[in-house]
């Protein structure tokens, strides 16, 4: 299989490693640059020089933050970076004169379970991700589920409350990520918070004024704080609402999830998500739900999966010397 450079770009940080013959060998990580689109394909190409020994290495797949555009190679807006148009794949393309392989995240998140992880052997599956944002990827009749542009997963923009106020960083109402994305649900506690009728609580106390961050929130539900407790039910039943419209739009036989959400909460999360999904989905079932198998480097697995073995719709837009 040789030798790929993986590149991971998230909200928080960019993440770099080398994969030899589908294993990980070496790895890097920064903060993601929120100047601008120079300053994030400056750290990228400066992260590759100092792992792959100039370049040393086969082909570059890289997993971004999106929506993208992947005919122009270009992630078009990324809100939770502030910025877009960034033309990544030409641009490391030129730089190290190698193919380039360019893919959503969660889309990347998907394809490492495929080609990988615990899904070779599965034809249908989606990937979801809870972290700042809420990604979904899926895998049907053996292919990535891509689109005209990159964009047929984005399924965080799915609309899962047709009468709500609370706006989505993309601009739309009533979102999925709208609503559980990590940096969104200080703003959904504090929605949950105005309707509430129970004790005043400290996570009460905190969520009135905006200041009640996903790390709190679920350490105070683990301590048992009725109010956070009662969020987070809320926020599992908006998920279990966005899952059922992933079941019906993909039919899968297992969502595997990830995101430092679901991985450092699993057990606040997966049994009601389950239970709440039962009254969704109707005669489609419930799939499995499982861990995703390569935890908090999953779309840096998937940036690599998308080297080792690009899905024909990634392939042809590769950049190519």
């Amino acid at each position: 299989m040789g030798r790929v450079v993986a590149v991971d770009i998230g909200a928080t940080n960019l993440r770099v490693a080398v994969f030899e013959n589908d294993k990980l060998i070496s790895h890097s990580r920064t903060q993601t640059p929120r100047a601008g689109p120079q300053d994030l394909i400056n750290a990228i190409a400066h992260l590759i020089r100092g792992l792959a020994g100039g370049e040393d290495f086969d082909s570059i797949g890289v997993a971004s933050i999106g929506p993208l555009d992947l005919k122009s190679g270009v992630v078009l807006w990324a809100p939770n970076l502030g910025y877009g148009n960034v033309s990544l794949r030409d641009s490391l393309g030129r730089e190290f004169r190698r193919p380039v392989y360019l893919t959503n995240d969660a889309l990347a998140g998907a394809w490492a379970e495929k080609v990988l992880g615990s899904g070779k052997d599965v034809d249908d599956l989606a990937y979801v991700t809870m972290s700042t944002g809420l990604g979904v990827g899926a895998v049907v009749d053996d292919n990535l589920v891509v689109g005209r542009r990159g964009n047929a997963h984005e399924l965080g923009h799915a609309v899962v409350n047709f009468e709500s106020s609370l706006r989505c960083g993309c601009g739309g109402l009533g979102h999925w990520e709208a609503y559980v994305g990590g940096r969104n649900i200080p703003r959904t506690a504090q929605h949950v918070a105005s309707l509430w009728k129970g004790d005043r609580t400290r996570a009460y106390e905190l969520a009135a004024q905006g200041s009640l961050s996903p790390e709190l929130l679920y350490s105070m539900a683990r301590q048992g704080d009725e109010f956070a407790k009662y969020v987070v039910s809320y926020i599992n039943r908006v998920h279990a609402a966005g899952m059922s419209t992933l079941v019906t739009a993909y039919d899968p036989e297992v969502i595997f999830v990830g995101g430092s959400i679901f991985l450092y909460n699993e057990d606040l999360i997966k049994p009601e998500l389950v239970e709440y999904m039962k009254e969704y989905v109707g005669v489609f079932g419930v799939p499995r739900i499982e861990r995703c198998t390569f935890g908090d480097d999953q779309v840096l697995y998937g940036a690599a999966a998308t080297a080792i073995n690009p899905p024909r719709a990634i392939a042809k837009y590769a950049y190519r010397p």
